[in-house]
C-alpha cells in the first residue's frame, strides 16, 4: 500500500525532483545577478556626476609631497615639492590616469582655458593618480610635449605610491600616503590647493563642462 502522502504528492520524496529543482533557482539568481553585473560594469561615472559644481572643504590639514616633474616642453623633469610646482599661489589640480577618458577631456578644455587666457597655465597642475599600475611612460606620451595627445602646458607630477606626505603644521612626515591625504581622488578629480597647503574638493561632472570650468576658475580666484 503506498502511503496517502507519497500518493497525494509524487514528487515530494524523489531526490531528483528536489535536485531539479535546486538546479532551476539556482540557475535563475546566477541569470539576475549577471545581468547586474553587467548593468553596473564600466565607468559610471557620467551617470553619477552632478549639475554645476559645488566645493567642500577638508578638515584643516595642510599638506604638501614631492616628486619627479614634468613642466611641459620646459627642458627635463625635476625632483619639485607642490609648493614650489604651484608658486605659493592657489592652484587647479587634476588627477589623471592614462587611459582616462575624462581625464582627456578636461585637460583639453583647460587647455583650450589657457589658450583663451581665461585661467593662468601657473595655477594649474595634474597629478598622475595610478602609479601602481601605470607606465610614467605612458603618462608622458600622454600629456606631455608637443607629441602628447592631449598635451598639458601646465606642470604634470608623477608621484610613487610611497610618496612622502609632508604636514606643513608640523614640519614631519604624514601617517596618511598621499591618496588618503588627497581624499582618495578618483580620476578625472578637480581640487584647489590653496597656498596654505589646504585642499579644498569640487564636485563636478566626469566629461569636461566649459560653464563648470568657468564656475571653478571663480572659486579658485575666491569670487
Amino acid at each position: 500500500m503506498v502511503p496517502l502522502f507519497q500518493a497525494s504528492c509524487p514528487g515530494a520524496l524523489q531526490p531528483d525532483f528536489i535536485k531539479s529543482l535546486q538546479h532551476g533557482v539556482v540557475m535563475r539568481y546566477t541569470a539576475i545577478f549577471i545581468f547586474a553585473v553587467f548593468l553596473l560594469s564600466g565607468c559610471v561615472a557620467p551617470e553619477l556626476s552632478s549639475e554645476g559644481v559645488e566645493t567642500s572643504e577638508e578638515d584643516s590639514q595642510r599638506i604638501s609631497f614631492e616628486s619627479v616633474t614634468h613642466q611641459g616642453d620646459e627642458g627635463g623633469p625635476e625632483l619639485l615639492d607642490l609648493r614650489q610646482v604651484t608658486n605659493g599661489e592657489d592652484a587647479l589640480i587634476l588627477w589623471i590616469g592614462a587611459t582616462c577618458r575624462g581625464c582627456h577631456d578636461w585637460t583639453d578644455m583647460i587647455y583650450s582655458g589657457v589658450e583663451n587666457g581665461s585661467i593662468e597655465e601657473s595655477r594649474v597642475v595634474s597629478i598622475h593618480r595610478y602609479a601602481a599600475f601605470e607606465d610614467g611612460d605612458q603618462i608622458l606620451s600622454t600629456y606631455v610635449g608637443e607629441g602628447a595627445e592631449h598635451p598639458s602646458s601646465w606642470p604634470v607630477m608623477l608621484p610613487g605610491e610611497d610618496a612622502e606626505v609632508i604636514d606643513l603644521d608640523s614640519g614631519t612626515a604624514s601617517t596618511q600616503n598621499i591618496y588618503e591625504a588627497f581624499d582618495q581622488p578618483s580620476t578625472p578629480t578637480l581640487q584647489i590647493y590653496r597656498n596654505d597647503g589646504t585642499i579644498e574638493s569640487l564636485q563636478h561632472s566626469y566629461w569636461a563642462d566649459w560653464d563648470e570650468l568657468v564656475e571653478i576658475v571663480k572659486i579658485l580666484d575666491n569670487i
